[in-house]
């Protein structure tokens, strides 16, 4: 007994009725029982009834066959400890003739810990690898993988079961293509393996059977793997998308030239528009006093006829301007694009003739857009014009309509489009087509391939102007003698119950006694507003900045002015902050703003601040007396709303 209990394995022998005839100190322990307790006492005596049960089915085992039984256990001792031992069970025959089972174990608890510490490792390794958005993988010096994550696999095509342990020879067809890349692969690996370096390779394709390409950038490390020093670990990120936009870049990047060139001609167009819409609304204004004056012989009346007429084919020239350069006061409303078509239509028929045939897809379910009726009809003009131009013998133009995602891939491609939600208008023709170099510069201000005297070049940069205003994208598609596509996407938005329709106002000029503050940088402009005003009625004052004004009410003691007029853009302080500052003192007083070029001052992308009165140069006498009239018989509204409530946008016209 004394040699059984220096074993510090648990020992113990039981008789056929399963109780113990001789137990180690190693077994007491494990048990939490005293040797005098336990002998003649069975399983069911101290064990839990489930535990029991198993170590009697055991010993009724090796009873019955007389053969040895090894078998995982649980034992909970007397304190509600519960371990893990093997134990192996024998049978024994005395000299006597009677049977025992002896039965020897090993406690195995803190190696089952430590193997499920490990498991739970492995597990957690393996969900962490799982996890990155890279390729991981180990190979060793033959190529064969000996580890790899999910995503490497599913982008292979093949379940990581099926690629453990063997090459990427083995996985993918014999094309040359993939070949080249495979020995690019391997030779890379032998490098790692052989100078025992790091190596970190910026690009790599890889080519899948199907044909698939991604473009990898790898870090390749070696790594001693159960032993083993040839191996290397190498960590993948897959950048396609990358490449891909890289490549449409590329692609277009005379596009995106022609993009930074359109920008810059667009400003320049802008501030020459500025300049002559000034100009225009010096000689229009005087003109048109001149007429109103009535003391004008046959003659001089002719030449002051001709005078105007030439300022209105200039003021429509800069108006064109303005929509290219996207410096125009828009009216947006919410469209249902369909409708607009189907009411342009008629017009469209008038204007392309009878050789041309006109057919309309309209999308059913199309979304709305939010743009200017007005500006989104002389688009589809100005397409359509351009299409008739393009088919001299006759054709068809096809106009449809769509609900379209523009998604990454395709934003990619085109440079300045955003992932999103339109609606679009195909404005398609059967006509000679555009070649190449035509199409990079077919949006350009007064770029034409019409003969000389046939177009102004102002349609394609005057709808691509109105667009770009309305957050849009307008594309070309042409094949030359396979007719061309100009393709419109305007953001679509949620349907609204306000009204698309847009009235002509007549213009009735109104007398009036009120003081107005007149202020413009620009002399010519300045001195015939002042006359318009003196000549219906109002006392002027007159003023060439700002500061001047500011100074020419400080020295009138303030409140005595009705009304003021102020360009937009000037000198050291522009319209809006001189406005601004004389409200503070005389909130009663209304502001009218004029300009010919608009900036964020008074506008956000084109549409006018709610509270804004604004008149586009340039104007007639009577739009502009009109226009002050109007907005001062707005006596009776509160005095915070006066110099707001409107915002329309008068192109120059007469009553």
């Amino acid at each position: 007994m004394a040699v059984l209990n220096c074993i510090p394995d648990p020992i113990c022998v039981k008789d056929r009725q399963h109780k113990w005839v001789l137990v180690n100190d190693a077994f007491c322990e494990i048990s939490g029982q005293t040797r005098e307790a336990m002998i003649g006492k069975s399983d069911y005596d101290f064990f839990p009834k489930k535990e029991a049960d198993i170590f009697q089915e055991t010993d009724k085992e090796v009873f019955e066959t007389g053969n040895e039984n090894i078998n995982e256990e649980t034992i909970t001792d007397s304190n509600g400890v519960t371990r893990t031992i093997i134990t192996k069970k024998t049978l024994y025959r005395s000299p006597a003739g009677d049977d025992f089972i002896v039965a020897i174990g090993r406690d195995i608890t803190e190696r089952k810990r430590v193997e499920e510490q490990l498991r739970a490792s492995e597990s957690f390794l393996r969900q962490v690898i799982d996890a990155v958005p890279a390729h991981i993988f180990v190979k060793d010096r033959e190529g064969k993988y000996l580890l790899l994550n999910k995503l490497l696999a599913e982008n292979l095509g093949i379940a990581t079961e099926a690629l453990i342990g063997n090459k990427i020879f083995d996985l993918f067809d014999d094309s040359k293509m993939q070949l080249e890349e495979i020995d690019k692969f391997l030779a890379d690996d032998y490098e790692i393996i052989e100078t025992r370096q790091s190596k970190f390779i910026p690009e790599e394709p890889l080519t899948l059977p199907d044909g698939t390409k991604f473009w990898l950038q790898t870090t390749k490390i070696p790594l001693t793997l159960k032993g083993n020093p040839n191996c290397v670990l190498g960590i993948s990120i897959d950048i396609t998308a990358r490449k891909n936009a890289e490549e449409a870049l590329r692609q277009s990047e005379e596009n995106f030239r022609q993009s930074q060139k359109m920008e810059a001609v667009g400003k320049l167009a802008g501030g020459i528009a500025h300049d002559f819409n000034n100009l225009l609304t010096a000689i229009i204004g005087y003109s048109e006093m001149l007429k109103m004056k009535g003391s004008l012989d046959t003659d001089s009346g002719y030449n002051v006829d001709e005078i105007i007429k030439a300022a209105d084919r200039s003021a429509n020239l800069t108006q064109q301007l303005l929509a290219f350069s996207r410096k125009q006061i828009m009216k947006p409303k919410i469209l249902d694009l369909n409708k607009l078509i189907a009411e342009t239509e008629k017009m469209l028929r008038r204007l392309i003739g009878e050789d041309i045939e006109i057919v309309t897809k309209l999308a059913s379910g199309l979304g709305r857009v939010k743009a200017d009726p007005g500006q989104i009809e002389q688009v589809i003009m100005n397409l359509a014009v351009n299409a008739r131009d393009a088919m001299p013998e006759g054709g068809r133009l096809i106009v449809g309509t769509q609900n379209v995602y523009l998604d990454e891939s395709y934003c990619e491609e085109h440079v300045g489009a955003e992932v999103g939600d339109y609606v679009m208008i195909a404005v398609s023709d059967t006509g000679h087509g555009i070649d190449e170099e035509a199409k990079e510069r077919i949006f350009e201000p007064f770029f034409t391939t019409k003969e000389k005297g046939k177009g102004t070049g102002l349609g394609l940069s005057t709808a691509y102007g109105i667009v770009k205003q309305s957050g849009g994208y307008i594309w070309v598609y042409s094949e030359v003698n396979h007719g061309t596509t100009f393709k419109v996407y305007l953001p679509r938005v949620e349907k609204s119950g306000e009204e698309s329709g847009d009235g002509v106002e007549k213009i009735e000029a109104g007398r009036g006694v009120e003081t107005v503050l007149m202020v413009e940088d620009e002399e010519a402009v300045r001195k015939m507003i002042c006359d318009v005003l003196r000549h219906f009625g109002y006392e002027v004052i007159e003023s060439r900045s700002a500061k001047e004004a500011i100074s020419e009410v400080k020295g009138r003691g303030g409140g005595e002015i009705d009304f003021l007029v102020t360009d937009v853009i000037m000198p050291e302080m522009g319209g809006r902050e001189l406005a601004e500052r004389l409200l503070k003192e005389d909130p009663g007083m209304h502001v009218l703003y004029i300009s010919g070029y608009t900036d964020e001052a008074i506008v956000h992308h084109g549409v006018l601040d709610e509270e804004i009165h604004f008149l586009q140069k340039p104007f007639s006498p009577q739009t502009l007396a009109k226009r002050v009239r109007d907005i001062l018989d707005l006596e009776k509204a509160p005095a915070q709303n006066r110099h707001g409530a409107g915002g329309e946008n008068p192109l120059r016209s007469k009553a």
